[in-house]
């Protein structure tokens, strides 16, 4: 027998800075993709956009991106294939492993962050105006702070 949800004790959902984060990055990202998508880089709406934050500026193995990005090999070379496809990142021979591939970005990759860059810029500019540039500041300063010291915990709890 199956008791109807509303019989349940359903606890409310707790407010928390979780919630607060996850929505502020929501409404970051929607706002991010759509000037992205609006200059011609329609996949930064797209899951294959995650790639490229884990390609450095001397290219990066893909098994690195692999295991940065937490999914299956495969799944990563579909994504990789479709940015591939799609002119902005290229395979290269990797000097360090023989049987390795590099993921470089193309120039029109190199173009597509310099775009980027410019779009979280605007959108920092228009917080600013929003919150007041001080208060963004201290927000970031303190955002940064709180992402060292969880790193450092648990770099502490992995020796």
């Amino acid at each position: 027998m199956v008791k109807k949800l509303d019989k349940l004790a359903y606890p409310p959902l707790e407010d928390h800075i979780g919630v607060q984060l996850w929505t502020l990055s929501e409404a970051w990202k929607k706002q991010f993709d759509a000037e992205m998508v609006a200059l011609g880089y329609g996949y930064f709406a797209e899951a294959r956009s995650n790639v490229l934050r884990f390609v450095g500026p001397r290219g990066t193995p893909q098994s690195k991106i692999v295991r940065l990005m937490g999914l299956s090999k495969q799944a990563v070379q579909q994504l990789i294939d479709e940015l591939v496809a799609e002119g902005v990142v290229e395979r290269e021979a990797d000097p360090a492993d023989k049987r390795g591939k590099l993921i470089v970005l193309t120039q029109a990759g190199l173009a597509a962050l310099h775009d980027a860059n410019r779009i979280k810029r605007q959108i920092m500019s228009e917080y600013g105006k929003l919150l007041g540039v001080r208060k963004l500041s201290e927000l970031t300063r303190l955002l940064g702070e709180l992402e060292q010291l969880i790193a450092e915990r648990s770099n502490e709890s992995q020796d």
